[in-house]
């Protein structure tokens, strides 16, 4: 019986195992009525009956407890079962694995030294306890749990010197290999946390006592692994110890590889030489080579580069590590964490030995590279993993050190690389892997998803920027970081080559092109990628579209791009973009809407990529020039559709250059990664001052044109340009601001339809601008934002901006809040009569800004400011509702910071001797709410019960237990109250007391709390009864069934609502699975979804557990036969991995001429699925195949020279075979297809029936009309004939019948006999044919 592993409180722990008093399972029942037991042998001993009592007396009872059931002997006379003495009896429902469980839940809030003092004696009483409970899992696990405590508590000196600690750690270390995934992997847990856990005064953890011999058991059990090659272990009397001993294909050194992972960090480093080369001697068995293989990558992985700890350690044998590696690749299912271990030891070895590195980099690329991912054969998991292995997380990304690039670069200047030149020195290894790379783009078109994954990773360790080539071949790192960089000389004529691939008919693997490509925008530059890649989106001089047309590199551009030239866009793009205005411009005049809107998404495209070209740019000067900024300003006013791009830009400007200006990078480092420095930056920083003032002017005039809903990111960068102007340019458009606001204060027209009166605009204006006002212009800012013209104003749009503007000012801290807060609050007060509508929520949260600024000597405003925070929580609005709780919560923890509140005392004789000061803190700031409960209106009471709610869950811990019970008797009151407002507020309070409230502290009043919610059970109104029912759902979690039925017998008629949730219960948790012998819960169940707010959870988004029976009934349908549904979903899952592992993509045959193979242009014709699996269905141009086409690529079609006449009978056989196919497309039972091919079926309106009659008419001539006209004429006469008379026998004398009775039936149908026109006269019948009011 194992605890569960969520954290939990020692209270809520004790309280679930006490609610299972009366359970029917004998190992819940037992712990539940022991512990019981003992709490009442405490509560007569200390008199006191608050539970939970201190830890240290549920220890000691505990103790007693257990030496007494250990000691206890078979009593004389005993027959059967009985006979089995208390330290023998282990099973389900026996006393010991009760103590032990308890055991396990008490020492570990035990304080320490009482545990150390007893620590002999609970070893001497629990190791015996070992061999009788090996059949026993739950008192197993309690005892893992019981002596995994008592070795984390015990000080080095009681771990040296005690036996019975070595004796309880060699049984955690032997209960590592225990067949039983729980008891193992809580042992292997309980080792992991003493070996990791820092023994005092140390800070770190490592050298712990037991260490030595937990290192010297797991290597001899690996190596009687070794020795019996994973086939078996030790003795039979060892594997006797454990229940299902046999051990089958290395499993044992399965089980303690998955249990060192968890202390391995703390081996030592001067074994993990021995270690590393232990487990590469382990026998090559199917589940424990990749454990092997994850544990080694484990082992070898680099600390973080943040990490600040000691230098990695050195491994001495690692070439013989990655000797042993290379040389014995496993099978395909073991190579991904093949993979890790090998990436793991050359990041290693670049670490330790870089010298060394450069022998065994070509030996494990070419075992990569070649052997794995470029076999036919390897499945696509594992070539990922290759690919990963040489690019980003492998040899590309941490073994490719800056020498080898510029040794590399060397080595291209010098012109060895030449086919046939003479070889000056040693073709490098980056050189290789770049012709490897190259040539096999070349030669395995299948794998080339996974070759641009390479190249990607490839690109990006070349950023590094070098001197251009001088007189000198040899290269050199270019300090200033303005240089090319080594990837535009290595790699441009490859990135060259797979753009080209992507134009290729058929081509499927674009995305990886657009990452490759991507990259290289990123490293090597818009520039230069442009001049090799150009982007071919405008016409040629005659007007032909050019080829192949790029404009895919618009989006990647904006994606990409940073740290880039400005300059390059005002020279390239901005040319570009005015040309394609123009096309737009002319399209639109010669009516070509379709090309208008291509030229027009051209254009917007490409300022899309203007931002990226804003970011930390490398010229900014040079960039903005003033006709640049000319044609800014012209398109900020003239282009709404690009003013989300523009402003994009101009915010980068600003931000990205402030960061980089306040970087505490070195300078030199900043320099190479980014050719800027935080010296050029300043300097990039007073140019963009410089201008501040004329963008801030612009921005505003836009701002004050666009409607409000538009205007939230063009607020944003005007604050961020203001931010950078000088405090005499503030001051300026501050005062401009001022006056348009004074002189429009009143005015409440807008300028201009869809735009904002100009006071509005105005005050947002200056909210903007608050954060950067110096403190003169803030304090009259501020005064004149409070008087009552503003907040008074009778435009309430002005009231709650003006509010909003009041909450800025304080929030920026500028003010001199001691001197006229009081005179402050007065206003406040005046002005709280006339708050318009939507104004509410700002001023809540202004009082609350308010309040967070107060000084300790000011505290006495929070009473005056409190009625108000209190009738905020019962607000119609939400958000004005939050507000006033979120004040209500200020203040609380106001006053819970200390201080002194002075209080207004009258002077009457009540008041004589009470004190005009109180300290402050959350009791007295509960007492104060609690006034409320005497108010004279519900409406009042109901709110101070919501506030006092919120209070509670908030405040509950800084609340004594006193006041906490006066609220709660408090409550029960209000339960009883006849007013429903009072009530829904009470049942909110309920809920959260219940909820958060420690059991000590509700125990008391549950007598009185369930007999005043039974009261409202069976009242539907306002959702009383489901809101009651889930309250005594959470009653009875907490408390126990029992208790709360036992609570409630004064109310007979009502408490069968608590059966009915029992029932309920018992049922829902039969249906949902069940669960195991250990009372464990099913895992895998939906979490609760949160609203972010833990309070509105409790209130209002935590329904009921409980669903209805018939949610109940179609959830067990289909748990029926959950096994076999789990093992058939396991074979669906496993077929399903198998088939994407195989390598389905087909190369497409189109045309007759011969397929190189060879080629790369192989890669257009290969596809992802069967082509000949596909169904012939019509493509798109199929029919167009057939025409010629002239110079120009317009299509020719030639008349033939036999006319209609010359066709003869094909002709009008083709044109009848025409019409009955327009007459089968439009007749009532004919159908359509639409452009997917789907059938349409015609619907039998009136419209295709008209149509049906005149095909008719056309196809069979008067014939059909003369039938058609007496069809009619027909319908005419049945018509005039009375109800049903058309069926009247023509010769018979008509049905039998009774004298004076009714017909006997009637041939009409009931749509017939049901219609009647509306408006029309006649004669109404029923269906027998007698009038209406007629006897007969």
């Amino acid at each position: 019986m194992a605890s569960s592993s969520e954290p939990q409180s020692f209270a809520t722990a004790l309280a679930n195992v006490r609610r299972l008093t009366s359970s029917a399972l004998p190992h819940q029942s037992k712990p539940a009525q022991l512990l019981v037991a003992i709490e009442s042998t405490i509560s007569s001993t200390l008199g006191s009956s608050d539970l939970p009592h201190s830890s240290t007396a549920y220890f000691a009872s505990l103790q007693q407890v257990l030496e007494k059931a250990v000691n206890d002997e078979v009593p004389t006379g005993t027959v059967g079962d009985e006979e089995m003495a208390e330290s023998e009896n282990m099973g389900s429902g026996a006393l010991l694995p009760a103590i032990l469980y308890l055991l396990a839940i008490v020492i570990p809030e035990t304080p320490n030294q009482v545990v150390i003092s007893k620590c002999t004696n609970i070893l001497e009483n629990v190791l015996p306890l070992f061999d009788t409970s090996l059949e026993h899992p739950p008192a197993l696990r309690s005892l893992i749990q019981i002596t995994t405590s008592l070795l984390l508590v015990a000080p080095p000196a009681l771990l040296n010197s005690s036996p019975l600690l070595k004796k309880a750690w060699n049984y955690l270390l032997e209960l590592n290999l225990d067949p039983r995934p729980k008891v193992r992997h809580l042992a292997q847990e309980g080792i992991r946390k003493i070996l990791v856990t820092p023994i005092p005064p140390r800070l770190t953890p490592g050298s712990h006592p037991y260490l030595p011999r937990a290192r010297e058991w797991t290597v001899s059990i690996l190596q009687e692994e070794v020795k019996s090659s994973g086939g078996g272990g030790r003795g039979d009397t060892k594997k006797a110890r454990f229940a299902d001993g046999e051990d089958q294909e290395g499993k044992r050194a399965i089980w303690v590889i998955q249990g060192l992972r968890g202390w391995v960090p703390v081996w030592g480093d001067e074994q993990l030489s021995s270690l590393c080369g232990l487990l590469l001697s382990l026998p090559p068995l199917p589940h424990l080579t990749p454990q092997i293989y994850s544990l080694l990558a484990h082992l070898l992985s680099p600390p973080p580069a943040e990490a600040a700890g000691p230098v990695p350690s050195v491994l001495t044998n690692l070439p013989t590590i990655l000797d042993s590696l290379l040389a014995s690749p496993p099978g395909l299912s073991e190579t991904p964490t093949y993979l890790s271990a090998i990436t793991s030891a050359l990041i290693k070895m670049s670490l330790q030995d870089p010298l060394s590195l450069s022998t065994y980099l070509p030996k494990a690329f070419n075992l990569i590279f070649h052997n794995i991912l470029l076999s036919p054969n390897t499945p696509p998991s594992v070539c990922t993993s290759a690919a990963e292995a040489v690019g980003s997380q492998g040899i590309l990304r941490y073994c490719i050190t800056d020498e080898a690039i510029l040794h590399t670069l060397t080595y291209v200047r010098s012109g060895s690389h030449v086919p046939g030149a003479r070889k000056k020195q040693k073709t490098p290894f980056l050189y290789r892997l770049i012709s490897s790379l190259t040539e096999s783009m070349n030669t395995h078109a299948l794998k080339l998803p996974y070759l641009f994954s390479i190249l990607t990773a490839l690109i990006s360790r070349l950023r590094l920027r070098v001197l251009l080539p001088s007189g000198n071949v040899e290269a050199k790192v270019d300090e200033s970081g303005q240089g090319q960089t080594a990837a535009q000389e290595l790699l441009m004529d490859l990135i060259k080559d797979v753009g080209d691939l992507r134009h290729q008919k058929g081509f499927e693997g674009k995305d990886g092109v657009d990452r490759v490509l991507g990259m290289a925008i990123e490293v090597i530059g818009v520039k230069v990628v442009l001049d090799r890649l150009p982007l071919n989106i405008e016409p040629d001089a005659s007007g032909a579209p050019q080829y192949p047309g790029r404009a895919y590199l618009l989006p990647l551009i904006r994606e990409r791009t940073t740290n880039d030239e400005l300059s390059f866009f005002t020279a390239y793009f901005r040319p570009l973009s005015e040309r394609l205005f123009e096309k737009k411009v002319s399209a639109e005049d010669g009516g070509r809407a379709a090309e208008a809107k291509v030229w027009e998404t051209l254009v917007s495209q490409i300022w899309d990529c203007w931002s990226g070209f804003c970011e930390m740019p490398r010229d900014l000067r040079e960039g903005l020039d003033t006709p640049f900024l000319s044609l800014l300003t012209s398109l900020l006013y003239t282009q709404p559709t690009l003013l989300s791009s523009l402003l994009r830009g101009l915010s980068q400007l600003v931000s990205s250059t402030q960061r980089l200006a306040n970087s505490s990078s070195p300078p030199e480092e900043l320099r190479k990664q980014f050719g800027l420095d935080q010296s050029s930056a300043k300097a990039n920083l007073d140019y963009l001052k410089t201008l501040a003032k004329d963008m801030v002017s612009v921005l505003l005039n836009v701002f004050s044109k666009l409607p409000r809903e538009s205007r939230g990111m063009v607020g944003e960068v005007i604050g961020l340009w203001v931010g950078i102007m000088t405090e005499k340019d503030i001051i300026e458009t501050y005062n401009t601001v001022t006056t348009h606001l004074s002189t429009n204060l009143h005015t409440t027209v807008p300028p201009s339809a869809g735009a904002s009166p100009i006071s509005h605009t105005m005050l947002d204006l200056l909210i903007i601008f608050v954060p950067h006002l110096p403190p003169t212009q803030s304090q009259a800012l501020f005064n004149a934002a409070s008087q009552g013209t503003m907040l008074e104003h009778h435009d309430a749009t002005v009231q709650k901006k003006s509010y909003r503007l009041l909450k800025r000012l304080l929030e920026a801290g500028k003010l001199d809040k001691a001197r006229n807060v009081e005179e402050f609050v007065k206003k406040l007060s005046e002005a709280g009569g006339g708050v318009g509508p939507g104004a509410q929520r700002d001023r809540l949260q202004l009082l609350s800004a308010l309040v967070e600024s107060l000084p300790n000597d000011s505290l006495h405003i929070i009473p005056e400011l409190l009625s108000e925070a209190v009738l905020g929580t019962k607000e119609v609005n939400e958000r004005a509702r939050d507000a006033g709780f979120d004040l209500l919560v200020v203040m609380g923890k106001k006053m819970a910071a200390g201080g002194k509140v002075k209080l207004q005392v009258e002077d009457d004789e009540e008041s004589m001797g009470r004190p005009d000061t109180v300290q402050a803190n959350a009791e007295e700031y509960i007492t104060m709410v609690a006034a409320g409960l005497t108010g004279t209106t519900p409406h009042m009471i109901s709110a101070s019960i919501n506030a006092l709610s919120r209070l509670l869950f908030e405040f509950k811990d800084d609340i004594s237990s006193n006041t906490l019970s006066e609220l709660i008797s408090t409550l029960s009151v209000f339960l009883q109250s006849k007013n429903r407002e009072i009530v829904k507020s009470a049942l909110g309070f309920a809920k959260v007391s219940i909820v958060s409230l420690p059991l000590e502290v509700l125990r008391p009043h549950l007598g009185s709390l369930v007999p005043s919610l039974l009261g409202w059970v069976h009242d539907h109104k306002n959702h009383f009864k489901s809101k009651t029912v889930h309250i005594f759902e959470r009653l009875i979690r907490r408390f126990g069934y029992d208790d709360v039925y036992n609570a409630s017998s004064e109310m007979p008629e009502e408490r069968k609502v608590l059966v009915g949730i029992r029932k309920r219960k018992e049922r829902a948790k039969k249906r949902k699975g069940g669960r195991d012998e250990d009372g464990e819960g099913e895992e895998g169940e939906k979490p609760r979804q949160s609203s972010g707010n833990a309070f509105d959870d409790i209130l209002y988004n935590s329904d009921s557990d409980l669903s209805d029976d018939n949610d109940d009934d179609e959830d067990e349908r289909p748990q029926k036969g959950r096994k076999g549904q789990q093992q058939q979903q396991q074979q669906q899952n496993k077929r399903g991995k198998q088939a994407s592992e195989r390598d389905n993509r087909y190369i497409r045959n189109e045309g007759d001429e011969p397929m190189d193979l060879l080629s790369r242009g192989i890669a257009g014709g290969i596809a992802s699925s069967d082509p000949s699996a596909q169904k012939a269905r019509r493509k798109p141009g199929q029919d167009a195949s057939h025409f010629t086409t002239d110079k120009s690529g317009k299509m020719v079609i030639r008349e033939d020279q036999s006319s209609d006449e010359d066709a003869g009978p094909s002709t009008s056989s083709a044109r009848a075979m025409e019409g009955s196919g327009f007459m089968a497309r439009n007749e009532v039972d004919g159908f359509t297809r639409d452009s997917r091919g789907n059938m349409k079926f015609t619907r039998n309106t009136k419209k295709a029936r008209d149509n049906e009659l005149s095909m008719m008419i056309d196809e069979e001539g008067d014939r059909k009309l003369e039938n058609t006209k007496k069809l009619e004429e027909r319908r005419k006469k049945r018509k005039a004939m009375g109800l049903g008379e058309e069926f009247k026998a023509k010769r018979a004398g008509g049905d039998i019948k009774r004298t004076g009775g009714p017909d006997p039936y009637s041939y009409v149908s009931l749509g017939q006999a049901g219609s009647r026109k509306q408006g029309k006269g006649g004669q109404k019948l029923n269906l027998t044919n007698k009038k209406k009011g007629s006897r007969h």
